[in-house]
């Protein structure tokens, strides 16, 4: 069954996590920026700040973290949708600092905080990174004054190499970047398998079986592996997480049958049919199509 806003999704679940956003900045960031950075106070912002404007570009997390005795700062993870790079990224990127910093302003009263935007690329294209007045011709120095010129970080993960990738001290962290550095290739996980595997069996537990089934359906929705083909590959990690995949693949198929009877249902209606004859089509007893029925009048299908 398709899931909506797949990518959207598991860059949240992934990043929602404090180790995995740590471990990130430990990875990516300058060092001596780091530093500077109290890690342990790192604090996520369940709100999104992502418009209308915004939506088609980006995927975001907000953090607030101490910075120094400088007081905190906010660092914006934004995931990167196109599979080309922005030629103007500093107009999205200032309108989305604009937005967390009218949102402050407007429900805590509080004094905005400087937002450092890192970027977070995995297109065809070659992104290198340009500042603001590289946009414009003929700049003389009088005229730099009247733009809204800013850095942020660009971490394109087709520079990243793998085994860079499966050797980050958080494995949450290495199998997410794996999985967004090659979904935009047919049949990605073949070309990961190996790695994939090995660092599924560093983390298969128990208590990670939430993040093991966001893993399963990520690339149930982008691969376009059949259910059969992803069992294959996870079952070479350990019996835990085969049971996961048999289960996860279960819930697959009788969700698929849900919304296919749900369908039939609206259809039915549609031409009219009564709950009897609707009841045959859908193979179900009349008590759960009239069930059904209340709940699409009600709105809730």
């Amino acid at each position: 069954m398709e899931i909506k806003n797949v990518h959207d999704k598991f860059f949240k679940e992934t990043f929602s996590r404090t180790d995995v956003a740590t471990n990130f900045l430990e990875e990516f960031l300058p060092p001596n920026f780091v530093q500077k950075l109290e890690l342990s106070s790192l604090t996520i912002d369940n709100n999104s700040f992502i418009d209308e404007n915004l939506e088609e570009r980006f995927a975001d997390i907000l953090y607030t973290c101490n910075y120094g005795d400088k007081g905190k700062v906010k660092l914006a993870f934004l995931y990167e949708h196109k599979s080309y790079k922005e030629d103007y990224p500093h107009w999205q990127l200032n309108q989305y600092m604009i937005n967390v910093w009218q949102s402050g302003v407007k429900q805590n009263k509080e004094k905005p905080l400087v937002v450092i935007p890192i970027v977070i690329y995995h297109g065809k294209g070659k992104w290198d990174y340009q500042p603001m007045r590289s946009y414009f011709d003929n700049l003389d120095e009088s005229l730099l004054k009247f733009l809204p010129e800013f850095e942020y970080y660009l971490v394109d993960l087709n520079k990243v190499p793998d085994q860079q990738i499966t050797n980050f001290k958080n494995k949450f962290l290495s199998i997410s970047t794996l999985l967004f550095k090659y979904n935009r290739y047919k049949k990605y996980v073949k070309r990961i398998e190996n790695d994939l595997v090995n660092l599924l069996k560093l983390i298969d537990n128990q208590e990670n079986n939430p993040f093991s089934v966001s893993v399963i359906l990520y690339i149930q929705n982008t691969d376009g592996l059949t259910i059969t083909e992803i069992v294959s590959i996870f079952t070479k990690v350990s019996v835990n997480l085969n049971n996961i995949v048999m289960t996860t693949a279960q819930q697959l198929i009788n969700q698929g049958i849900e919304v296919k009877e749900i369908m039939t249902i609206k259809k039915g209606l549609q031409l009219g049919l009564n709950t009897e004859t609707i009841s045959i089509l859908v193979d179900a007893s009349v008590q759960k199509v009239e069930e059904i029925i209340q709940k699409i009048k009600m709105g809730l299908l």
